[in-house]
């Protein structure tokens, strides 16, 4: 089993980082959430124990 920490989120800013994790998000999420960013999505759907969450997301930091 492999874990997901904040050293392992590149592509958005601290403040973005912080501000799904206050809103409950896991860091298993926010990584998936940072990929998405990544790779240039501007929607993401995220599966998570309450139902579906469709986000929209901030650019790419450069």
């Amino acid at each position: 089993m492999t874990t997901t920490s904040k050293e392992d989120i590149q592509h958005m800013r601290p403040k973005q980082r912080n501000k799904y994790r206050r809103a409950g998000f896991t860091w298993t999420e926010i990584k998936k959430i940072d990929r998405a960013i990544g790779r240039g999505a501007s929607e993401l759907t995220l599966k998570t124990a309450t139902g579906e969450i469709k986000l929209t997301l901030p650019p790419k930091r450069r």
